[in-house]
């Protein structure tokens, strides 16, 4: 070991003494010291621990390249991370190279995990379970370094004898002392026999972590300026803490990968959620579709496989098999100098919103209706009902027109028939405690609508134990409830005080089969219910999950579609709803009774597609 060159070529070098932290999660701090003596292990012939990168085998080899975009703060940090391995013949070399929007900062009495910081969990590939053999190590830009192994699950840092001990260093591209260091290079030598191992690995896995922090040499408000990026869990949907094969595999040539072929065309643009010409092997891959005005996207051909029909929101999700070619195909469409639609309005309910949008180059408009029958809010663009029937709007933008329809009516909610919800009652009374109970405004992810999401009939069954056992987030269906039900528990109060962060709904299903509504009753009952919801929860994001078909009977397939369209349109021009179109995702295979998915089918095809639609579910408050 030359520790002449690596003294030379450090900025900063410390090793730690003990220090009194407690136990975290990933990237978060361990008890005990960091490096507890020089080491005294050899380093094999050929290879130099100095941060450099310029020994012959690093010529040709796979880099997993990764970037950073996270909102903190109000504002958003970036960065990049690029890494790769070499297996020498007595101990593992993991190299990185760092660029960061903050700078990097050191602190000798701060924990590793709490200053700049280039982190990750690690395990041999033959390693397959959670706890034992999975590691954390940390390398911090001023390089103190810091290796802990998961025992029962929990991390406990481990004391290393010097002839075992990792060599280590780091290269920064600026005064780290001074906070002009934005880029750094580390580079450590783990012995195998520090693993309890002899022989060469046929591959490892790394889940990598970027830590930021700005903080004194006291490590004061680490809460507020630490910014723990783990690529895994922010990129991956294959990610799990503590777990090995839920990272980044690599061999002795490096990161191993699929490749991501998206072809160029005109009229518009297929990207990859991340930027990333590659993809993991059983990971779920976002493709995101960006047509250009005065187009659309007419094809979508994965590996020879037309997919149209399954976008969601704009982005295609898969789960990668293989290397992946992407052909989309954007065709030049007519787009009408003003484009509007019919809308649904009713007396003594909320205004409904209208669409309306310019493609004329004009900024202004003027509307023409009798004043009796409607009232127009232009600025918010809706419209209330005064009066029953079907009334005209004309609208004048520049030298272009166009009119559409409000259909108005009254709702007369008689508490019988389709309206009696005197069955629902006790399940009502209860979906009100619970959120009262568990429920955080601005922040809860509710589910909410008919048996899909009723826990209580075992419908998406391991909701709690899975899906929701770190995420704030509350399943509120009622099995065999429509539309007209849920209005009632609007007007009943059942829903005061929920404001949620998102709120998911599956509903219409009960409305074509149970009650055998028309396809536009149907969509007029959900709009209608969606009208009141939003002006009860403002500032929630609503998702409509679309009505899958069912198998348990074939006489309502083409309603559903047609349903579906209908909602598809209503939603595409309003902000606070989004349309998740899941039905051509959804086979038989996927339902367990003919209508109601499998637990696996909600992991496999809800979420993802709810995630798709830009549907961010927040952690758990404890």
């Amino acid at each position: 070991m030359k520790l002449g060159k690596f003294a030379a070529v450090m900025l900063g070098t410390l090793f730690a003494g003990s220090m009194a932290v407690g136990l975290a999660s990933c990237g978060g701090p361990a008890d005990g010291p960091s490096d507890t003596a020089e080491p005294t292990v050899e380093v094999d012939e050929g290879i130099t621990i100095d941060g450099v990168f310029d020994e012959s085998f690093y010529t040709g080899r796979n880099w997993l390249a990764l970037n950073k975009v996270m909102q903190k703060s109000g504002q958003t940090e970036t960065g990049t991370l690029e890494m790769t391995t070499y297996f020498s013949e007595t101990g593992i070399v993991v190299a990185a190279h760092i660029v960061d929007s903050r700078a990097a900062v050191s602190g000798s009495s701060v924990a590793t995990s709490d200053q700049t910081c280039f982190s990750g969990y690690f395990a041999f590939g033959d390693t397959t379970s959670t706890g034992d053999d999975v590691y954390e190590v940390e390398n911090t830009a001023s390089n103190m370094f810091k290796i802990s192994e998961f025992v029962s699950g929990e991390l406990q840092v481990m004391n290393m004898e010097p002839d075992v001990t990792p060599v280590h260093a780091v290269h920064c591209i600026g005064d780290l002392q001074n906070g002009e260091c934005y880029e750094y290079y580390v580079e450590y030598f783990m012995p195998y026999a520090l693993f309890g191992r002899s022989s060469v690995p046929d591959t490892v896995y790394f889940n990598p972590t970027m830590i930021s922090a700005t903080l004194d040499d006291n490590g004061e408000a680490i809460a507020e300026l630490r910014t723990w990026y783990n690529f895994g869990e922010q990129q991956s949907a294959l990610y799990g803490w503590g777990k090995p094969n839920s990272g980044y595999v690599f061999d002795d040539n490096g990161f191993v990968s699929n490749s991501l072929d998206i072809e160029e065309t005109e009229g518009g643009s297929v990207s990859e959620e991340w930027g990333y010409d590659w993809t993991i092997t059983g990971d779920r891959v976002n493709l995101k579709i960006a047509a250009d005005k005065g187009y659309k996207l007419t094809s979508l051909r994965v590996n020879g496989e037309e997919c149209i029909d399954e976008i969601v929101a704009d982005v295609y999700f898969f789960t990668a098999t293989g290397d992946t070619t992407v052909v989309p195909v954007f065709t030049a469409e007519e787009v009408e100098n003003i484009v509007v639609s019919d809308v649904y309005a009713w007396i003594d309910y909320p205004a409904s919103e209208f669409t309306l949008e310019l493609n004329n180059g004009e900024s202004d408009y003027t509307l023409e209706y009798d004043t009796s029958k409607l009232s127009i809010d232009k600025e918010r663009e809706t419209v209330k009902a005064l009066a029953e029937g079907t009334f005209e709007v004309k609208v004048t933008s520049g030298s272009d027109t166009a009119t559409f329809d409000v259909i108005c009516s009254s709702v007369n909610r008689s508490g019988t028939g389709k309206w009696d919800s005197s069955s629902y009652s006790q399940k009502a009374a209860d979906i009100k405690s619970r959120y009262a109970s568990y429920g955080n405004n601005g922040s809860t992810t509710v589910f909410l609508g008919d048996s899909f999401f009723d826990n209580t009939e075992r419908n998406w069954s391991n909701f709690y134990t899975t899906y929701a056992r770190e995420k704030d987030a509350l399943e509120l269906g009622i099995g065999g409830t429509t539309t007209y039900d849920w209005e009632n528990f609007l007007f009943d109060g059942i829903l005061d005080g929920m404001q949620p962060k998102n709120l998911v709904v599956n509903l219409g299903t009960n409305n074509l089969a149970a009650d055998w509504e028309k396809t536009e009753e149907v969509a007029e009952n959900l709009q209608r219910l969606f009208t009141l919801l939003h002006d009860k929860m403002p500032n929630t994001n609503i998702y409509y999950l679309s009505i899958t078909q069912r198998f348990d009977t074939t006489s309502h397939a083409k309603r559903i579609s047609d349903v579906n369209d209908l909602m598809e349109q209503w939603c595409e021009y309003k902000d606070w709803i989004t349309f998740v179109d899941v039905e051509g995702r959804v086979s038989s295979s996927d339902l367990k009774d003919g209508l109601h998915p499998k637990d696996e089918t909600y992991a496999n095809i809800y979420v993802p597609a709810l995630e798709a639609a830009g549907c961010v579910v927040e952690k758990k408050i404890v």
